[in-house]
């Protein structure tokens, strides 16, 4: 099995000089020589896939910003990594950052860029360093003149990873994703109305396979993987497995050798109960883990490949504690720039939630939680609410016993479950180390903490205001019929009659 493309070296790279050592020919110094259609069509052959989550084709994007009439272009790399269950983008940064970079500048020359920009959180320290040590070994070798690159530290949030709102982040704003008819490819950087700027926005790991296709060919790139998925995928497996981290293999690995032989398998005495990818796919129950790992047939089982990140449940966990942590990250990150996505998921997370309190829990939770989470993407800007509307009724569609179970017994003892937001990994001891704070973070994008213990980067506006949202509350049968007669009785609208009521409570006139 040839090793020329894959990315991950046994220890990591030292220098730009070893990097060459051991990969062979300069893939810049290679593409330059080369002319922007030449490279164009290799990167086009080699059928790679943006790896970013939505799989989409890496030479179709470039002929889109290679054609554009405006010319003014810039390339954006995407290294703000936030989903749930992944850190390969980190991992392979601190192992292998020229690759990263080497792809960029490739791109960069087959697209005629003016600049090269880096969106990366500012609490990526580790990875920092290694981008800017890989920036200064390239500018020294000669490889970046006239080129400017930049390195954009942005803040935690988990949309700064979504492109639109990556675009901002790198103009000073917050993430706040643009309009949805607004992508990079046609509105990039510092547009104005004359000169829309397009960007070419891939993800860290899309831009490191491309040196070794530039050096070795799209014939030898597509002798890795699957047709439809050519080359490794990095993959990040953890949660209830022996030994949880993140491995390069070929597209194609089935879910169950990638679980059981390469991440050794449930913990001893238990049995996989499902698979979680991400945030924004359909969870994956244990009898269909012998799926291939690549784009088109994970979504023949109703889910998606994304990152390649997947977070394993077993016997022992509560598949609504698991829905129920979902339902919250999503509801706590929507932006509310669509008020149909807060408020659904908003919805979808309280009504999860009285799931487990004896006091609350009622036969209507899960369907409103549905609905909540099916009525969140309306006319939305990102693709967020509309990931609420697979993953959280998936949880119901796959383990409608335990919810069921759940509401007979409210108050039974389950252990809650934490998103599984990671801010590090030690690779001696194979451990992924949460984000503590996530649990403490409110939907308006503050901490329960006080703000000067919460380390975060300056902001130039606060988030989005709650309040545009609308507030619902769940009425009990009488209150409704009684306020029902009462606006039949006035005449006025329901709402006025309970805002007025409501206002007389509140005065203390009762």
């Amino acid at each position: 099995m040839t090793t020329d493309h894959w990315l991950i070296p046994k220890s990591p790279y030292e220098s730009y000089e070893q990097y060459i050592e051991q990969t062979g020919e300069n893939a810049v110094a290679k593409a330059l020589r080369m002319s922007p259609d030449d490279v164009l069509d290799e990167i086009q052959r080699a059928g790679l896939r943006g790896r970013g989550g939505a799989g989409f084709p890496a030479g179709i994007k470039w002929r889109t910003l290679k054609n554009h009439p405006c010319p003014t272009r810039f390339v954006v790399c995407n290294a703000a990594e936030g989903e749930p269950g992944t850190f390969k983008d980190r991992y392979l940064l601190r192992k292998n950052p020229y690759s990263v970079v080497e792809g960029m500048l490739i791109a960069a020359h087959v697209i005629g860029a003016q600049a090269i920009y880096i969106g990366i959180k500012a609490s990526f320290t580790r990875e920092l360093a290694r981008l800017r040590q890989a920036v200064a070994e390239l500018t020294v070798a000669g490889l970046i003149d006239g080129l400017d690159v930049h390195l954009v530290e942005g803040p935690d949030e988990y949309l700064f990873g979504e492109e639109k709102a990556l675009m901002e982040v790198l103009e000073g704003n917050e993430p706040m994703p643009r309009e949805a008819h607004r992508p990079p490819y046609e509105v990039g950087l510092f547009a104005t109305p004359g000169s829309p700027n397009p960007a070419l926005a891939n993800n860290a790991e899309t831009f490191a396979h491309v040196p070794s296709i530039v050096r070795l060919g799209a014939d030898s790139f597509r002798k890795l993987g699957t047709f439809d998925t050519p080359g490794t995928l990095l993959f990040t497996v953890s949660g209830a497995v022996k030994r949880p981290g993140v491995y390069e293999r070929e597209a194609g690995i089935t879910l169950r050798e990638l679980f059981y032989e390469v991440a050794g398998g449930p913990l001893d005495g238990r049995a996989f109960k499902a698979a979680m990818a991400g945030v924004s796919a359909r969870v994956i129950p244990a009898d269909k883990f012998d799926i291939a790992a690549d784009f088109a047939s994970m979504q023949l089982v109703g889910s998606g490949l994304g990152s390649a990140g997947f977070v394993l449940y077993d016997d022992r966990t509560s598949m609504p504690r698991a829905a129920q942590a979902v339902a919250r990250f999503l509801y706590v990150e929507s932006c509310n720039q669509c008020s149909a996505c807060k408020h659904g998921l908003r919805i979808a997370s309280e009504a999860l939630n009285e799931l487990f309190d004896p006091e609350q829990a009622s036969a209507d939770d899960l369907p409103r939680a549905l609905f909540g989470a099916r009525s969140a993407p309306q006319g939305n800007r990102c693709y967020l609410p509309v990931q609420g509307s697979i993953v959280i009724p998936s949880f119901a569609d796959q383990f409608k016993d335990e919810f069921d179970a759940q509401l007979a017994s409210p108050g039974a003892p389950t252990e809650p479950v934490q998103i599984p937001k990671f801010i590090d990994f030690i690779e001696e001891t194979g451990t992924f180390v949460l984000d503590e704070r996530q649990a403490r973070k409110r939907p308006d994008w503050t901490y329960e903490e006080p703000e000067a213990a919460v380390p975060s980067v300056p902001r130039t506006r606060p988030p989005a205001d709650l309040d545009r949202a609308p507030v619902a509350v769940r009425l009990s049968p009488d209150v409704v019929a009684a306020l029902t007669a009462q606006a039949e009785k006035t005449g006025q609208p329901l709402d006025k009659v309970v805002n007025e009521a409501l206002r007389a409570w509140l005065r203390g006139e009762r």
